[in-house]
């Protein structure tokens, strides 16, 4: 898992992240009624915050200390692991259902899988989510800004290459795939905020990080409507088996 690319970032991260529709984590109850929950790539807890909306018994693991450090204090109550995907410490055949959101394109996917079969119950399975913004043309012209900037806009895809975050075929013996619309109304602050919190944005402190602020914000007024902006996600979650 890569540990150390929000370092840094967490508080903009935990401030101005969306979270995720409730819809999914009625759909995940539905599916699983798991006693125990294993959210793997924690980060700062805005899905596990989610999953504990239920009464599943959460085991948080996040190995990023900044991180970690915003998640104990957001939940208190939820026991949290500092360890990787790959690694997770947790007991043998205790966790009923596996989740990471916004997390599975940063972990080695075989060691995890290795991980997941060696946590999780003989009935478990694993939920892997993400947040993806839809085709718009002001997500077109933010793309090009970050190109002009770092030369990546998307962490999950890994460039500008378009290839593929996540191949189900071959990974699970099962799999149910599910999509949810999730929109977020941004101010100004929480649109560039949001960026500025991408794995591959730069920096605070950099000459390059206040140039892609200003060119974030002249793209906020630009489409702004009454002074915030629609960003319009679709929460997308396999559901598999291995």
């Amino acid at each position: 898992m890569n540990e150390e690319k929000f370092t840094s970032k967490a508080d903009l991260y935990d401030k101005y992240r969306p979270s995720y529709p409730m819809a999914l984590i009625d759909f995940l109850w539905d599916k699983t009624h798991a006693e125990t929950i294993a959210d793997i790539g924690a980060g700062t807890g805005i899905f596990t915050k989610c999953l504990c909306t239920k009464p599943w018994k959460v085991i948080a693991v996040e190995p990023n200390s900044d991180m970690s450090g915003i998640l104990r204090a957001n939940l208190s109550d939820v026991e949290i692991v500092n360890a990787s995907a790959e690694n997770t410490s947790i007991r043998s055949g205790s966790i009923g259902m596996v989740t990471a959101a916004q997390a599975f394109h940063w972990f080695n996917r075989e060691q995890f899988a290795r991980e997941c079969k060696r946590i999780l119950t003989p009935e478990g399975g694993v939920a892997l989510i993400w947040n993806t913004r839809t085709v718009t043309d002001m997500q077109t012209e933010r793309n090009q800004i970050f190109l002009r900037h770092t030369g990546v806009y998307d962490s999950v895809k890994g460039n500008h290459n378009g290839s593929d975050r996540f191949s189900p075929e071959g990974y699970f013996s099962e799999l149910t795939q599910i999509r949810f619309l999730n929109r977020m109304e941004m101010d100004c602050e929480q649109y560039v905020g949001c960026e500025m919190s991408r794995s591959y944005a730069p920096k605070n402190g950099t000459p390059v990080y206040e140039a892609m602020e200003h060119d974030l914000a002249l793209l906020f007024q630009k489409y702004e409507q009454g002074g915030k902006v629609s960003i319009e996600y679709e929460t997308e979650c396999f559901l598999g088996k291995f």
